[in-house]
């Protein structure tokens, strides 16, 4: 026989029960983590929002994202993830050049500091160009941190920058084998 004291135990234990089945149902229907699109649409928005002359700075040129990790072979991972960064900085009122650069040629490192090289600075001037998107990425375990900056090509002066990171899922790690 149930005395009222086991009784409240045991209606104690199934509304707890009760409360983790419905914790764990709730985190099944929670919205999925943004990809790789969204997330730079987000990060776009977020660069013209901290700086917003930046569309007054004139046009832009991309040129694909650049692995930290150094050495690595062009990825469809560092066309893409350019190609979708300039989409939104245009849809977000940044005039964009069509003209898409091997990331791996932009940088000559002196003294620590990554300044443009010449024949970039150059390609951007014979587009019309006087910003450049720079993009770089480096993957870890779970995660793939990115790094946006819109620079201007003739003082490489950073004029926006946004970081971010997303969970490395499936299609991202397809994105990031070698070509």
């Amino acid at each position: 026989m149930l005395t009222p004291l086991r009784l409240a135990c045991l209606l104690l234990v199934l509304l707890s029960l009760t409360g983790c089945a419905h914790q764990e149902r709730a985190l099944h229907n929670a919205p999925p983590a943004p990809g790789l699109d969204e997330a730079l649409e987000t990060a776009a928005h977020e660069l013209v929002e901290a700086f917003p002359d930046l569309p007054d700075q004139g046009p832009m040129i991309t040129a694909s994202f650049i692995d930290v990790a150094g050495g690595a072979p062009s990825t469809a991972f560092s066309r893409i993830a350019a190609e979708l960064s300039a989409a939104a900085l245009a849809r977000a009122g940044m005039p964009v050049r069509e003209v898409l650069l091997d990331g791996g040629q932009l940088l000559v490192m002196e003294g620590g500091d990554g300044l443009l090289t010449r024949r970039v600075r150059n390609q951007g001037a014979s587009a019309g160009a006087r910003t450049m998107l720079l993009g770089t990425y480096a993957r870890g375990q779970e995660r793939l941190f990115l790094a946006l900056r819109v620079v201007e090509l003739r003082t490489d002066r950073v004029l926006a920058s946004r970081g971010l990171s997303l969970r490395l899922d499936d299609d991202l790690r397809t994105l990031l084998r070698a070509r």
